[in-house]
């Protein structure tokens, strides 16, 4: 009785990584689901109030997506993360925040949940989570502004605004 008891214990053990790797999967297609929602929300935000920055590609991952405008000789880039977690947002946003060895980040008060900044000679980023989901854009530097009205377009889709 007690073999039978290890070896139906040892099956479930063995079974749950299936039902983690399941869960993870449509965890993942939800996120970017919602991901893909937002982004095109924010897309037609942006043709209508900042006519000079045309989309030029979007690209869709797991739980993101990616959009990338021009205008002039200026670039951006917009990307909306859906997480599982809020934990695991505010973490991913850390993440982010630490990746650039050529400026420092700080946080950014009063937008979003958390939010932290980068300014650049030549970029600037910003980066906010909301609830469990993440907004980041890369764009002109060394100014936020351009780069802190597009996270403002994204937050408002987030919103529900």
């Amino acid at each position: 009785m007690k073999i039978a008891i290890k070896h139906l214990g040892m099956m479930l053990l063995l079974c749950v990584p299936l039902a983690t790797q399941a869960q993870d999967k449509e965890t993942y297609r939800m996120g970017r689901e919602r991901a893909m929602q937002i982004a095109a929300n924010v897309e037609r935000t942006i043709r209508t109030r900042e006519p000079k920055w045309k989309l030029k590609k979007t690209l869709e991952a797991e739980f993101s997506s990616h959009q990338y405008f021009e205008s002039g000789t200026g670039e951006l880039t917009l990307s909306i993360y859906v997480y599982g977690s809020t934990k695991e947002a505010s973490k991913e946003l850390l993440v982010h925040a630490m990746s650039s060895s050529v400026a420092a980040h700080k946080e950014l008060p009063d937008i979003g949940d958390e939010a932290f900044y980068m300014s650049h000679r030549y970029f600037s980023w910003l980066g906010v989570r909301k609830g469990r989901m993440l907004v980041e854009v890369r764009g002109p530097g060394p100014e936020l502004t351009i780069t802190k009205r597009f996270v403002q377009h994204a937050l408002a889709q987030v919103d529900g605004k």
